[in-house]
């Protein structure tokens, strides 16, 4: 893919990681913790997803792109362990919201550390794909 069109692309994932992080902000505003588990949720998938183009790695699978954010860009060091961490979590919670009908209530403070995460995430990804050349921010 050439390099433009990966910065595009990496433009149109972080504005959408953007776009979902401040849905959830407003869910936990508004007391909704499911909807902001898996807005928190797709604003780590859409950050990772724009790291990993970025990289040209492309994956289709919410799986895929988890264990690649690891394989690539935590195990060897570009990001740190504790985004790794917030990935399987972030994801982990939103699957047990939205499919486990036996899950245990999601309480209003679990979900807004995961939107507290997800914001730290964003960032972090955002910062390595500035480092990286991938955007304009320095």
């Amino acid at each position: 893919m050439d390099i433009e069109v990966r910065r595009a692309y990496v433009r149109l994932r972080l504005e959408r990681a953007e776009e979902d992080l401040a849905a959830a902000y407003d869910d936990v505003a508004n007391g909704h913790a499911r909807a902001a588990a898996n807005r928190a949720y797709y604003a780590v998938f859409h950050s990772a997803s724009a790291a990993l183009v970025w990289l040209d790695v492309e994956r289709v699978r919410h799986s895929g792109i988890q264990s690649s954010f690891g394989e690539i860009l935590v195990k060897p060091g570009k990001i740190e362990a504790e985004f790794g961490a917030i990935f399987g979590r972030s994801r982990k919670l939103r699957e047990a919201q939205d499919y486990d009908l036996d899950a245990e209530k999601l309480t209003l403070d679990t979900a807004a550390q995961a939107v507290v995460d997800a914001g730290r995430f964003v960032d972090r990804v955002k910062q390595y794909l500035a480092s990286a050349g991938a955007t304009d921010d320095a």
